[in-house]
């Protein structure tokens, strides 16, 4: 009796969860039980299976039931047994437990002593060891540079692509900074700034020139992250490093070209528009010439040579939008254009266009459609991109509808509906977003996911809107605005040069300007209008330097200067006037060949009064000295 009682104390007192199970029934479980179970008492425990606390099947996929029944049978067969089980708590909730059964047999009836063990800490251990080493081994097998440091920056882990992109063994950087890497390239504040940035806890990431072993430089992308514990104090730094000297030194080649192709622009221009302001200026000076004017015909075919030159310089300016294009600045023509005649090229491009498809497409537009005011090409860019996109992404045997709406009497809409497999819902907000292609890759259909950004920008760039809407697994429909041109501008007159009496209107008496350029003819056609202005006399320079010293003796009421001089040139040339107490508030106007778009943002930074570019006319010229010779 004595052995029954402390063996009942014993049973009630254990930590262990302790059960009993007779006749493939619980009947006795002691508290550790019903706690881990989540009851309040045993009378819920008792008369249950195994099987009515615990899931389904096993995660062996066996039947719950079935396999306790084994469980109990195995345990009478061989005095105990031993294994993994999962049981639900009352809320639901899983657990799994390591069950030891011991088999007893008396007069009383035959039982089931059960014992089980809380194995959710040890998986959930086994789970973390076993993340932590793939984590490492993902680590150590990675591309990317990665560093463990300490707190004090001291490294306390590099794997194999680290060695392998600074040329160190392992066993040379363990204990050593990451200053070992530095190539003298950033300054202290750099460091300074990366430091009180990780050390707050914060996630610092940038681009720094390192060093290898063997004194060979790289260009590196880093990104560091402090490691905190429990308590958020910061107790590591994970450092992963990108080698992107390939990315700089291609970026480098790419800009290195690029200025080359501007200066080669900036030079083709200049280069032209020299010769080219000599035949307009002189056209202009013949048909002015008081003393001996020219006969109507004579004059007629002066204007034919100065149309001609006009229409020459607007070929130029748009050899100069390259460069624009270059630099990001995309170029347009706006003008009055047959957006019906674009849109049946565009139709027959596409209908011969991905045939494998044998997608239908329909013309469903109202004809005849209105003229609309935009850019010719990109207008026939912003038509093949939609309809491409309808086409590729579209089903075998499926439907393209071309539809024309006008939302207001301003726009003219153009609708292209497929019957493809839609876009999602939850991706739509990213349809216009750059380099996401909507999970469209799973097509097999090529495309960087850049098309739709750049057909927005176009049409906005032009006035216009674009939008769409999209059902998945039924089809997508993407409309574009444009504007509708009112009404047909007129093709502008030919330029007639008129004679006129010239003179400065902003004062009476003598005023003189100085103009320094090199170029004879220029300095020629120039005195040539000046002679024609009564109120003002012109001295001339065919250098910087002389120049200057002819400012600082005459002290002209106006500079022109041309910028590409020989020697000293003309910004130099401003700089040194501006410094000067004789020269500075002399007034200074570039006139210059040289119209690129970076030449006259730094002439205006500099502080020019003006820029002219040539060729120029003489109203041109006329309209800079009324503004800004005083009287």
């Amino acid at each position: 009796m004595a052995h029954l009682d402390r063996y009942k104390l014993f049973f009630e007192a254990s930590t262990d969860a302790m059960l009993t199970i007779q006749d493939d029934c619980f009947v006795d479980c002691n508290k550790a039980a019903l706690k881990m179970l989540g009851l309040s008492d045993k009378q819920a425990l008792k008369n249950l299976h195994p099987g009515d606390i615990s899931p389904q099947r096993q995660p062996d996929g066996r039947l719950s039931f079935e396999k306790a029944g084994e469980m109990i049978n195995k345990a009478f067969d061989n005095g105990t047994h031993r294994f993994e089980w999962v049981h639900c708590r009352e809320n639901g909730d899983e657990f799994a437990v390591e069950v030891v059964l011991i088999s007893e047999k008396s007069s009383q009836g035959n039982f089931i002593h059960v014992v089980w063990h809380d194995l959710s800490a040890r998986h959930a251990l086994e789970a973390a060891l076993w993340e932590a080493k793939l984590l490492g081994e993902a680590v150590n097998q990675s591309g990317a540079s990665t560093l463990i440091t300490d707190v004090e920056g001291r490294i306390e882990y590099a794997n194999a692509a680290f060695c392998q992109i600074n040329g160190y063994e392992l066993d040379e950087v363990i204990g050593q900074t990451p200053g070992l890497l530095n190539s003298g390239q950033q300054d202290s504040e750099f460091y300074e700034n990366m430091w009180q940035m990780i050390k707050a806890g914060e996630t610092w990431s940038g681009t720094l020139r390192n060093v290898r072993k063997n004194g060979e430089p790289y260009w590196a992308r880093l990104k560091i992250s402090p490691v905190k514990d429990e308590t958020g104090k910061v107790i590591k730094f994970v450092g992963i490093e990108t080698d992107i000297s390939d990315f700089i030194e291609a970026k480098e080649k790419a800009e290195q070209a690029s200025r080359a192709k501007s200066d080669f622009l900036s030079s083709v221009s200049h280069e032209l528009r020299t010769p080219l302001n000599s035949i307009l200026g002189f056209c202009q000076l013949i048909a002015l010439n008081k003393t001996h004017p020219v006969s109507e015909r004579q004059r007629t075919q002066l204007d034919h040579i100065h149309n001609a030159g006009t229409h020459l310089l607007h070929l130029i300016d748009e050899v100069l939008d390259l460069a624009k294009i270059e630099a990001g600045k995309m170029s347009y023509r706006i003008e009055e254009i047959a957006i019906e005649d674009i849109l049946h090229d565009c139709l027959t491009y596409i209908e011969t266009a991905h045939k494998q498809m044998n997608v239908t497409l329909k013309d469903e537009t109202v004809k005849p459609l209105p003229r609309i005011l935009a850019d010719d090409m990109r207008v026939r860019q912003v038509l093949l991109n939609l309809l491409s996109n309808a086409k590729k992404y579209n089903r075998k045997g499926g439907m393209i509808r071309v539809r024309s709406e006008q939302p207001d009497s301003g726009y003219l809409r153009i609708v292209v509906d497929d019957t493809g497999y839609g876009i999602p819902y939850e991706l739509q907000d990213q349809v216009f977003h750059p380099f996401n292609r909507l999970g469209a890759e799973r097509l097999d259909v090529e495309g960087a996911g850049i098309g739709l950004v750049l057909t927005k920008k176009m049409v906005e760039e032009m006035s216009g809107n674009i939008g769409f809407s999209s059902i998945e697994g039924e089809g997508s429909s993407f409309w574009v605005d444009f504007v509708i041109a009112e009404e047909v501008k007129p093709i502008p007159d030919p330029i007639h040069i008129e004679h006129a009496d010239y003179a400065l209107s902003c004062c009476t008496g003598k005023h003189t300007i100085l103009y320094i350029e090199d170029n004879s003819l220029n300095r020629e056609l120039m005195d040539g209008f000046v002679s024609e202005i009564p109120n003002l006399d012109m001295v001339t320079a065919k250098t910087a330097e002389q120049g200057i010293e002819i400012a600082k003796t005459r002290k002209p009421h106006l500079i022109l200067m041309d910028i590409n001089l020989p020697g000293m040139d003309g910004f130099q040339a401003f700089q040194k006037l501006r410094a000067m107490e004789e020269t500075m508030k002399i007034p200074v106007v570039a006139l210059s060949a040289n119209a690129m778009p970076d030449a006259i943002e730094k002439a205006g930074e500099l502080g020019f009064q003006d820029y002219i570019t040539k060729p120029f006319l003489l109203d041109d010229v006329m309209k800079v000295l009324d503004k800004h010779i005083e009287n």
